[in-house]
Formats: C-alpha cells, structure tokens, sequence
C-alpha cells in the first residue's frame, strides 16, 4: 500500500547510488556522497559473530533496489524499479507522494539527502527535489537528459552534480549544465564519481580518473587508467578502483597517485569492493561476500547458503549510523550487523560441548558426537583465536586446579593436563561406561568426581575412595560440585538438596532453609557469596538460608545451569532462556539483602544464541576464562561475550507519528487536524527507525486531554483510544533503542474533534443559565407558596381572633359591666362616707382597669395590625421593667434601618424574646442581658444573649425543661412563621437564641 509523507526530515548520510549499469552482469552501487560525521566516524573491527536477516519482495521489500540513503530520523530509503520505499527496520513503506506532491515515475535509480532536502532520479530521466512541502521538478527543459540518473554528489564549493549515461552534470542556477570535452572530461563510457574527503569530485571513466578544479567546473586528468565499474572511497580517504583482472588500484588523492593491490583467493573479478567504517574489506563475488581484516585476512565467508536475498551480490553495502551494513541485491534488501555473543565455528556435526576454562586464557572444548573424523574432539581454543589441538579424548566432565593442571573425566577414565604432558587413570570396572558428571579439586589433593547413577568418589594418587570415606555421599549421584575458596566442597543432588562437606562434616540444606531451585545443576561462589542454579531458579546463601532471585516481573530464572560473577560485580547466568546479565549496581542492592527481584539483561537468539543449556550434562555451561572473556556452552553451539566490551547501540531513536486512523478515514498525521463529529475511537500508528535489533525497540505513548501519565506501549507501534470525545488533544511517543538509550524528545502529533452542537461550550452554558433560571424559578414560587401559606394562616388566626373578641364581649365583658353595675347599686344603698363602700369604691375602680384592659384586648384581637412595627419600644420597655424587677441590665441594640414589621410576626418574635429574656434573667446567672434587631435587606434576626452558665446538659440534649415547655414554645412559634430558631450554649460562656426570618415574611 503506498504512503504520502507531509514532512521530510533528512540529512546526509554517506551511501551508495544506483545505477543503470548497461553491463547488466557488473551492476554495481556508486560512490557515497554528501556524507556526515556521524555515519562515517570509524567503529572497532567485528569483534564479534555476524547476524544476517534479508527481505524479500514477499516481505515488502523493493525489488532490486538500486539506491540507499538514510535521513536524519535514522529510517533508509530505497529507490528502485517499483518504486520509493521507506523503512523502519520493521516495515517497507512504499511511498507515493511527498507533502501530498507526486513523485514524477514509480522507476527510482538514484537519490540522495541534503539537509531537510530529498533527491530523487529516475530509471528514465528527470529529477525532483522534495524540501519543506514543496517538490522541484526538473526535465530536459531544465537540461536533464532522458536518461537513468545514477547518481547525486555535492562538492565542497556548493556545486550539485549528478551523472546518467549522458554524462556528468551540474546545477547551475535552476538549469543543469554537461561537462564536456572542453571541460576536460572526454565523451564515452558512462561515467560514475566519488566525491572525495576535500569535498572536490573524483570521475571514474576507462579512460582514467579525473578530478575536478577547485572553484570552477572543469576537470584534469590524474591517472592514465581507470575503470568500468564504480570505485569507492575507503575510511582514510583512499580511493578503491576495481580493475578488469583480479586487483585493486588504491588511488591516493594526496598523492594522487597509485598503487595495485592483487584480490586474495578469488580467482574471478569481483562484482562489488568495499571498505567499512571498521576498516574491513567486503568483497562481493559469484557465489556471494567475503570479509576481509584490514591487511587482507579472511575474517568470513558469507556464501550462497548464509541466506543472502540473491546469490550474487552486485553492490557494495551500505553503512548505516548505527554501523550495519546494507545491502542490495536482485532479490531484495540484505543487513549485516554485530551479534553480541562470538558463535565459534565447531566442527561439523558436533553437539552437546562440554566447555573447561585453561591455565593461559584458552578454553577446552569437548564435544561428544562429531561426524567430522578428521577434527580432535577436544581441542582448545587461545585467547587470541587460534586452535590448539590435542589428542585427548571427548571429556563430560571437566576443572582446572589451584597448581594450574586440568582435570578431564568422562565414562572411561579421569586424566590429567599439566603443560603438554596427559597423566590418565581408568575409572574402577564397576564404574566404568557410566558418564562422568562433575569434578572438583579439594585442597588436600583428592579429586571428587561424581558418577552417574553410582555415587560420588574421590581420586587421589590412582586410588579410589566411595564417598570420599564418607558413606552418605557414597551412593547418591551428585548433579555439580563445587571447591569453594575456604577449602569447602559443595555437592548439588536433584530435589532442592545441597550437601557441604567441612573439616570431615557434613551440612545439608533444604527446602527447609529456602532452598527452592528444583534440581540443583551448577553452583558458584566470589567474595564469600555461594550461588545455585537449578531448573526451577536461582539463590544464594545469606546468613545460613537460601534467597531466591527472580527477574523485575517476578519471574523466576528458568533451567539456570551456568553462573559466573565477574570480577566487575557483574553476575552471568545461563539458563534455557539464553544468557543473562545483571549488572554491577542491582547485584550490589541484592547481596545487601534488600531486594529479592532484579533487572537482568537477557541475550537470546537475537544476539547469536543458539540452542539449549544443557540440563543434565556436560555442567557447567557458563565459564569464565583467564582473559576475563564468558564462554558458554548449548546443545548446538559454543559462543564467548567481553562482559568489559559488549557492542552497544548509541544512537537515540527519533520516534516518528505516522498515520491517524479512525473507523472510517486515514489520515497522514498533521499537526492541527480536524476530525469530524461522532469520533470515539481512533489508531495511532508510529515508529522509529531501531535498524540494528528492531525487535527490542520500545515504545511509551500518552495522549494529553485523555490519559494522566504515560503508557508502556512495549514493542507494539500502535495506540488504540475508545470513547474519545470532543476537543483538542495531542499525542505524545517515546521510543529507546534495544540498549534502553530513549529518545531525547517525544514526537508529538494535535489534533481535534468537531463538536456536535449539543457537545459546544455554548449549548452546555446556555443549558446551564435555563436549568438555573429554571431552579429560580421554582424558587420563587416556593416562596410565593410560602407567602401564601402564611397569610393564609394568619387571615385564618385573625378570624379566629374577632370570633373570639365577639365571643369574650358577648359574654365576659358583659358579665363583668353587669357585676359593675350590681356592685354599683349596692354602693348607692350604703351610708355615705361608711367604710364598705369605700372598699366597694376601690374594687370597682379595678374592675373598670379590668374591663378597660379587655377591650384593649378586644381591640387587638378585632384590628388586624398588618404594619405596626412597635416591637423594639415595647420589647425595651416591657424587658427593662423585668430586668429592674430582677436586678439584671438589660439593653436593646439595633442594626440597620428600623423597618415595620408584620403583625404576626410581631406578636410571635414578641413572644420569643419575652419568654428568652425572662429566661435569661430568672436561670442563667448573668447580670446583663442584651437583645440586637438586625433589619438586613434579605432577612430579619432577632438574638438575646446573656454571659451566665449556660444550659444544663439535659437541656441541651433534649431541649426543654422538665414540665416547661418554653423552649418548645419558642421553636413553635418562629416555625409558625416560617423562621428558624437556633440555640446556642455554653457551660460558662452563656446563651444565646437567634431568630432568623425571611424578608418577605418579616417586612411589611
């Protein structure tokens, strides 16, 4: 599926340009032009194995790729016949468009990088220039020939050139311009060039080698030969010529001058020569590449079965930033890199290695079933790579002793290596044709070997001895053994069982000391620290118990059957899961006792590992060697790793943020899109280019305005988001190579989703003012129904009222004027001035104040007072005599404007503040009592405070006294009247009751 790419992000690296070879057998790559520093700075030599992986059509890959560059995100170009492709490391991206601009021909022959600036040429002519967004056509109206371009250069003094058959070329203004004749390069075969490290051009014609003037473009003859096929520019500067025959010509430019180099053991002309940035010869012949060290040794054959996409190799390879090599073939697209772990070269057929540490850094190497009858099966392997042979027979068991000797066993016989001389002692007849499976040198001299199925023996001067002299270790078969630096020996048996053997004792541990490997297989001691490794996991002994150790997920270490510590600190394992490592600071933290998990760096088959642990023998399959170098051992292979010097990626990725997918529509990802309305779910894919181990690269994603913090993406190249709604967003991506080296900075894509109209800031705020006028509504007509419900009742009470008034006038006022007027007629009866009637004279005189005072009554029971506002005068006057009566100060305060107040408001807070002061000065104890009116625009308070003793606490609780029923006629009456009642109390800091009453129900 083609792609358009909206932003361009190159810079020049150093590659290799397609051509149209018209000799279709000597297709080859042209030289690297406008190289950077940081893909040509030189790398140590291949220290270790090589790992090939190749992409066919059938995995994406162009087909027959003619061109390479790499952009300053780290991602490879190819050009080829079907097209542009993009590639991450993990996926081929054909490209079709460019900031939405059209490629001119799907027939790619030649491109290079400048910058943010993306050159392509075509297989038929013409050239475009992708920068910023916007693309630079140029035809043969511009001065292109219609011819294959093959390649791009740019020179030092600014100049752009390309070459095609036609000729070489160069940018003048926005027209190209050939060189011809009268420039100094004669016509003919078609020319290729290098652009040299003094930024002038080097043309490679069979004519000769031409090379441009600085400041002009002109050229001048500097070697009389040349060549038909492209030459190329080595690290130091050296030009490699291929010449018809089987040599080199290496052509100084300094100098410039030449010199022959005849081509080592090939006896064909190569197809392609090329020099890494590690200073190692790649030479492409029939039957495929071979690797040559700086003065021509062969370091490997990389043949036709090697797996390489096509047979013949036509083009030199490609070196990336990361220091692989690429290369292009008919088939496809090949990568060379660095493995990690050095896979020796065994001989063939061999398996099951049995792998034992020498006096002087070499290693000995036993295998134990060889269909090779020429190769020894055990030979030794130095430090510095060559093989030292041996006559000694295949070993299952092998130690090297303090003194320096080696100490081999297998099912025959234990022998002894001291320098060149072999000293070897049959094993006992009832012991022999059993396999030997472990060997360890006490102190005093006695080798302990243990027997399969027959128990643990000890050797010393050709005697045998069961046990040891020690009858329970005599029987029982001992998986490894281990000779301490103390002098102790350590036996490892099946079933999570251990058995230490000091100063003729015997210890043993258990499940009940922690012991929980499963089958015990290698054990290891440094510094003090015992290490087991069994098929179930790793420990160490720590104050007397056995710790477990798993990874940072809790996973236990699994077929564990190797164990080294380093003299770094560094702890190595190897299980059925491949090598482990962890490192010098989290092995620290673990022997401090305080953690029980660590981060372990894992080697597997990505780096070389092949084949199995070994689970039941040969033990051990991790060793360390004199060199301080780590060997190992599997069912198919024997590899070695520098613990000091591991090949590590150092280049950052650069995450990139591709496409935006929704249910419906993709979208190239653009700062600012807009997405439609109704979006909820969407797919972000992303990459980064991780070219050297792709499977290892990792991922952390967020999108800002939906999640909190980042996600752990793992190796997926994709984010999934449901249930999006509407809004502005942007998503963030990290990414960190396979040494855990993350990305300086995160890539970064905003975005947008339309509202519907509901789903708008105005609809909701306009939802909001009519759900809030709504609530106001409702609350005015709660309150009007309040009102209401108070008039209500106090229409019904004033009717209740002048019932009463015409009742108590019809009746008691009557009867009492009738008694006046009795008492009147017997007055007139008596003698004047007699001393009863005087008597009358006065009773009468009160009967009339009580008659006065009921039709006062009457009159307020008969007048509805619906603004009288005379409660602060009456509520002081009244107040203070009863405060004068008890001896209490008693003070009125107003706050605010004096408003009238309603009638029954009145008579009810009247009532209220009467029965509170009256309280107040008769059960508190205080000597002042003060009263505060506080006439608010939304509200009327009425508050009595005194500073007595407060409230009993059963008042308190319950609130009323016992047979009183004040306090509840208080509260009665401030609800009548729609107010509140609130009491406050203290033990020594008073009491105050506060009346609280609306405006509408208070004022007139």
């Amino acid at each position: 599926m083609g792609s358009s790419w909206d932003r361009l992000s190159v810079t020049p690296q150093p590659g290799r340009q397609g051509r149209a070879w018209w000799m279709a057998a000597l297709l080859a790559i042209a030289c690297p032009v406008w190289s950077v520093a940081s893909a040509s700075d030189p790398l140590p030599f291949w220290r270790s194995s090589l790992s090939h992986q190749a992409w066919t059509k059938r995995d994406g890959a162009p087909s027959n790729p003619r061109a390479v560059v790499q952009d300053s995100t780290g991602m490879l170009w190819f050009g080829a016949a079907d097209g542009l492709f993009r590639f991450d490391g993990v996926q081929f991206e054909r490209v079709e468009t460019i900031g939405g601009n059209k490629l001119l021909s799907s027939n790619v022959s030649a491109l290079a990088v400048s910058g943010d600036t993306l050159w392509v040429g075509y297989t038929f002519g013409g050239i475009s220039v992708f920068r910023h967004g916007a693309v630079q056509h140029y035809g043969e109206a511009e001065g292109v020939p219609p011819s294959g371009i093959t390649q791009f250069g740019l020179t030092a003094d600014g100049t752009r050139w390309f070459s095609s058959a036609s000729g070489i070329h160069w940018l003048d203004g926005a027209r190209w311009r050939r060189v011809t004749p009268a420039d100094g390069l004669p016509d003919g075969d078609q020319p290729n060039f290098n652009v040299l490290h003094d930024g002038s051009l080097l043309v490679t014609q069979l004519a000769g080698l031409y090379r441009s003037v600085p400041g002009t473009h002109s050229f001048r003859k500097v070697e009389g030969t040349g060549s038909m096929q492209p030459s190329q520019v080595g690290p130091d500067g050296t030009v490699i010529v291929i010449k018809f025959g089987e040599t080199l010509n290496l052509f100084d430019p300094v100098s410039e001058t030449s010199k022959p180099l005849r081509l080592p053991e090939t006896g064909v002309m190569p197809y392609s020569v090329h020099r890494d940035r590690r200073n190692a010869w790649w030479i492409g012949l029939g039957d495929g590449m071979r690797v040559y060290t700086p003065d021509f040794k062969l370091k490997k054959q990389l043949l036709a079965p090697f797996g390489f996409s096509a047979v013949r190799v036509f083009r030199a390879p490609f070196d990336d930033r990361e220091g692989n090599l690429w290369f292009m073939t008919e088939n496809g697209v090949d990568r060379i890199r660095e493995s990690r772990l050095s896979v020796q070269d065994m001989p063939t057929g061999s398996t099951d290695f049995s792998i034992t540490a020498g006096p002087d850094g070499e290693v000995w190497i036993s295998s134990h079933s060889s269909l090779d009858p020429i190769s020894p099966p055990t030979f030794a392997i130095a430090a510095d790579g060559h093989r030292i042979p041996s006559s000694m027979e295949s070993a299952t068991a092998g130690t090297l002793a303090a003194d320096g000797s080696l100490w081999f066993a297998n099912v025959h016989a234990v022998w002894n290596r001291r320098g060149d001389k072999v000293q070897r002692w049959p094993l006992p007849p009832e012991l022999i044709q059993q396999p030997a499976q472990a060997v360890a040198m006490a102190d005093d001299g006695r080798l302990w070997v243990s027997i399969a199925r027959r128990g643990v023996y000890t050797i010393k001067d050709g005697a045998w001895q069961a046990g040891g002299g020690h009858a329970a270790l005599a029987t029982r078969t001992a998986n490894a053994l281990h000779a301490d630096a103390d002098g102790r020996i350590w036996f490892g048996y099946p079933g999570n069982l251990i058995a230490m053997l000091q100063n003729g004792s015997i210890q043993q541990f258990g499940p009940d000391d922690g012991l929980a490997v499963g089958n015990v297989l290698t054990m290891f001691s440094r510094r003090g620290t015992l290490w087991v490794g069994g098929d179930q996991g790793l420990a160490r002994l720590h104050q007397g118990r056995f710790v477990t150790l798993s990874d940072s997920a809790g996973r236990p270490f699994v077929g564990v059957s190797g164990i080294v510590q380093t003299a770094a600190g560094e702890l190595w394992l190897q299980g059925v899961d491949g090598l482990f490592r962890i490192d010098a600071a989290n092995l620290a933290a673990v022997l401090r006792g305080g953690q029980s998990r660590v981060a372990a760096e894992r080697f597997d088959h990505l780096d070389g590992h092949a084949g199995a642990a070994s689970q039941v023998r040969p033990l051990d399959t991790l060793i360390e060697a004199g060199d301080g170098r780590l060997w190992y051992a599997t069912s198919a292979s024997v590899g070695v790793i520098d613990p000091r010097q591991i090949p590590r990626n150092p280049v950052r990725p650069t995450p990139l943020i591709t496409w935006l997918n929704t249910d419906s529509q993709r979208y190239r990802a653009v700062n600012g899109l807009g997405l439609p309305k109704h979006t909820h779910n969407l797919r972000i894919d992303f990459t980064a280019a991780v070219l050297s181990v792709p499977e290892r690269a990792r991922f952390r994603t967020r999108l800002i305005g939906q999640d909190h913090e980042w996600r752990d993406a793992g190796a997926l190249r994709q984010a999934f988001y449901t249930n999006l709604g509407p809004g502005d967003y942007r998503f963030e991506v990290m990414a960190s190579n396979e040494d855990g080296l993350a990305s300086i900075a995160p890539a970064s894509l905003s975005f947008s989703i339309e509202p519907e109209f509901y789903q708008t800031t105005w609809f909701k705020l306009a939802c909001a003012a009519m759900i809030a006028g709504g609530l106001y509504w409702l609350y005015l007509r709660r309150m009007r129904q309040m009102t209401a419900s108070v008039i209500e009742r106090i229409n019904a009470r004033l009717e209740e009222r002048e019932r009463i008034a015409r009742t108590l006038h019809d009746t008691f006022l009557q009867s009492v004027q009738a008694l006046i007027f009795r008492f009147q007629g017997i007055k007139a009866a008596l003698p004047r001035n007699d001393l009863v009637q005087q008597q009358i004279d006065a009773a009468l005189d009160a009967a009339d104040a009580v008659l006065d005072e009921g039709r006062d009554q009457l009159m307020d029971l008969r007048v509805n007072r619906a603004c009288s506002g005379d409660l602060a005068p009456t509520l002081s006057a009244v107040c203070g005599a009863a405060g004068a009566h008890h001896g209490v100060l008693f003070s009125l305060r107003e706050q605010g404007t004096r408003r009238a107040l309603k009638a029954e408001a009145q008579d009810e807070l009247y009532a209220i503040a009467k029965e509170a002061v009256l309280n107040a000065m008769r059960h508190s104890g205080s000597n002042a009592v003060v009263a505060e009116l506080s006439y608010d625009a939304a509200s009327f308070t009425l508050l009595i405070r005194d500073q007595g003793k407060g409230l009993d606490d059963a008042v308190r609780k319950t609130g009323r006294r016992e047979r009183h029923w004040g306090l509840v006629g208080m509260r009665e009456r401030a609800a009548r009247i729609g107010g509140q009642l609130q009491i406050h109390s203290a033990p020594s800091d008073g009491t105050s009751v506060m009346v609280t009453l609306p405006a509408s129900l208070a004022y007139c």
